[in-house]
């Protein structure tokens, strides 16, 4: 099953490294703009088309401006293909109020081929200990208000129970443990997981806090397992209007598929 995710970031190559792309508003914030992981993954798939080797292993972002609904490109260059590592980079375009094209986000990423080395995992940390599926707390998805973020309702999440923010009560504590899956049904795939690093609200909720992602740098180390996603996601630092998250996200076999890195505005 093609998600909407990928149905939504695939753009179209016109060009020598030049795609273009009608952004979905399925992926909105409450103001409309766009989700940042919803951007990242238009870049990267438009860059992945370009890249000779087919996986996506690090991929770090810079937000230069709020992209919207409507008509975009990406201009991509690949930067250098190796035998085992290719590295690429790509910019989403969009025209400002004034006509003219402006940067919106700049890529940068670097791709290998998984299937040809043994993944020999050493992992420190291990998976969130929720519930099973079945005994979840939900939301999110068809239980998303229809007058919110349109993003909310493109995922389902499951909890032991729902967090502060949710219920009008943060808890002060900036750390969030939950079941992700897409509410269309579709299972996540490599690429979809640049969206997920960056799909869930923000843990600075719970401090009674907003955010906006200002760089992203996600590690993409599995394909992952059909079936839901596990994730963590914890804000340690705060300073000068801005602040860290640190998501780490595991498939339902238990394996380590991504884990990324942001730092934010604080809003």
């Amino acid at each position: 099953m093609i998600g909407e995710l990928a149905l939504d970031s695939a753009a179209q190559r016109v060009g020598d490294g030049v795609h273009e792309i009608v952004l979905s508003d399925r992926w909105g914030l409450l103001d409309g703009r766009l989700n940042g992981g919803y951007q990242l993954s238009v870049a990267l798939r438009a860059l992945a088309a370009e890249i000779p080797l087919p996986d996506p292993v690090v991929a770090s972002a810079s937000y230069l401006r709020p992209a919207w609904p409507g008509p975009a490109r990406v201009l991509t260059e690949v930067v250098r293909a190796g035998r085992r590592l290719a590295t690429g980079t790509a910019r989403l375009v969009q025209a400002g109020p004034d006509g003219d094209e402006r940067e919106v986000l700049r890529l940068e990423a670097t791709f290998a081929d998984l299937a040809a080395s043994p993944a020999d995992p050493v992992d420190r940390t291990a998976p969130p200990d929720l519930p099973p599926p079945e005994e979840c707390r939900t939301f999110g998805g068809t239980e998303a208000p229809p007058d919110g973020a349109t993003v909310g309702q493109r995922i389902r999440y499951g909890v032991r129970e729902l967090p502060g923010w949710v219920r009008g009560e943060p808890s002060g504590d900036p750390v969030a443990e939950f079941r992700f899956a897409f509410a269309d049904g579709s299972d996540a795939t490599l690429l979809d997981l640049a969206f997920v690093v960056d799909g869930a609200a923000p843990v600075v909720l719970e401090l009674g806090r907003g955010s906006s992602t200002a760089q992203l740098t996600v590690h993409l180390r599995e394909h992952p397992a059909p079936g839901p996603l596990v994730c963590r996601t914890v804000t340690n630092h705060l300073a000068h209007g801005l602040h860290d998250e640190d998501v780490e996200v595991w498939d339902s076999r238990g394996v380590l598929v991504a884990q990324s890195r942001q730092l934010a505005l604080l809003l």
